[in-house]
């Protein structure tokens, strides 16, 4: 039988109020306690997606947009070949024709002029929506708009704004993971428990425009934003100096070690070492790139779990140039890093919500006992959820070390154990 309720996303009590367990467990008192890199329930639903995920249809999406030629922020809005106003018509229609279950919208505002951006123009982030049995989210993105820096060879060769911006990798590939991701899920005919939102992010290189305006009204309008796996050129294996890497996806979350984007990444190194095997997830304990930034970035600022995939080799020579063209990008590859959102997205979307380990005002429901030489940790009951585990690592481990299945229980207590130095979180 599948099994629906897979695993979900650890609930972690933060820094100031992890337990120390490490120490106690990795003795031995907790029979049944496991390393977690290994507690993933293979769900053959999810499996059956990710396979399912198609390297052609990929590139079909990555060469359509590249033929728009530029989708400068500031490039045409009304021709209906080249720039991207005729790109965001497009990604409307191609997400439209997936399934009747997708609620495709644009997002559109009209920022205020600085930087980047020199004059009044509208912004539009485009999305598709798969609504769930719950209104919490879990977010698959990447940016649809582009950027080519005019040089002195090329300068004068194109009106302001319409200079060959093709935008294949950076980041056509990322607005193709969510597309199909959106096509294959929507035409699963599952019913996931968590709404899934695909959304390709507008005016990404004019400063992140299009993210921190979602993310801001997302943040004002009480949503529950429960993942951001944002995708930001995934397509590439060699560098400009030769190098070339095919098996490695890096993945940035900031700090602190026991925010909630850090979580998420565990939660994606365990999910995707089982479900695509001998494809590394390389995290990287930052923001970004050294000096760079991404769509991920308002996500966290507003307190969202957000992360960023990123292709370990990047071609500075094919980024913001006219040579960002889809014949270099490497689909096998590519497919591989679809296939990890796949897993992570679909195994988030099926499981039941992380659980509550604070009150509604925000305090810790971890505590010393009684005694004040106790460990004890309670949670609300998650609905949907038949039993629960215990995760925990020593405050410097970057892992979660050992797992303990408590059960159908909203309470666990761990007798003569300091709560100061270690962490504790609950699935």
């Amino acid at each position: 039988m599948t099994q629906r309720s897979s695993i979900g996303l650890a609930t972690s009590i933060r820094r100031t109020f992890s337990a120390a367990l490490l120490g106690i467990v990795a003795a031995g008192v907790f029979p049944g306690t496991t390393q977690a890199q290994g507690m993933v329930q293979m769900d053959s639903q999810v499996q059956e997606l990710v396979d399912t995920v198609s390297m052609e249809n990929l590139e079909r999406i990555v060469r359509t947009l590249a033929g728009f030629e530029t989708r400068h922020t500031l490039s045409s809005m009304d021709d209906p070949d080249r720039g991207v106003g005729a790109a965001m018509d497009w990604l409307v229609e191609e997400w439209s024709s997936y399934s009747p279950r997708l609620e495709v919208s644009r997002e559109c505002f009209t920022p205020v002029p600085q930087g980047r951006i020199t004059r009044d123009v509208e912004v539009c982030n485009i999305m598709a929506v798969l609504p769930g049995r719950t209104a919490r989210r879990v977010y698959i993105s990447g940016h649809f708009d582009t950027l080519a820096w005019v040089t002195e060879e090329t300068e004068g060769l194109w009106p302001e704004n319409e200079h060959p911006a093709p935008g294949a990798n950076d980041n056509a590939s990322g607005t193709a993971v969510a597309m199909e991701l959106a096509r294959v899920m929507a035409q699963s005919g599952i019913e996931f428990d968590a709404t899934l939102v695909f959304i390709s992010f507008g005016a990404e290189e004019m400063g992140l425009v299009g993210a921190r305006y979602h993310a801001q009204r997302a943040r004002e309008d009480g949503i529950r934003i429960d993942a951001v796996l944002n995708n930001d050129m995934v397509g590439n294996i060699e560098s400009g100096d030769g190098q070339i890497n095919a098996t490695v996806l890096q993945l940035f979350a900031p700090p602190p070690d026991d925010s909630p984007a850090r979580e998420l990444a565990r939660y994606i190194h365990r999910v995707a070492g089982a479900y695509v095997p001998n494809h590394e997830i390389r995290r990287v304990a930052r923001e970004d790139r050294f000096g760079r930034g991404g769509d991920h970035t308002p996500f966290n600022n507003f307190g969202f779990a957000a992360i960023r995939f990123t292709e370990l080799m990047e071609n500075y020579s094919r980024q913001h140039t006219p040579e960002d063209l889809p014949d270099p990008m490497h689909y096998p590859f590519f497919l591989q890093n679809a296939r990890v959102n796949m897993a992570v997205a679909a195994n988030l979307a099926l499981a039941p919500a992380a659980p509550e380990v604070t009150t509604p005002n925000g305090q810790p429901r971890l505590g010393r006992g009684a005694s004040g030489y106790d460990a004890t940790l309670q949670w609300d009951a998650v609905p949907g959820a038949v039993s629960y585990r215990v995760y925990m690592r020593d405050g410097w481990s970057m892992d979660w070390q050992r797992v303990l299945d408590v059960g159908n229980v909203t309470e666990v207590s761990f007798p003569g154990f300091s709560i100061d130095d270690s962490f504790i979180g609950v699935a």
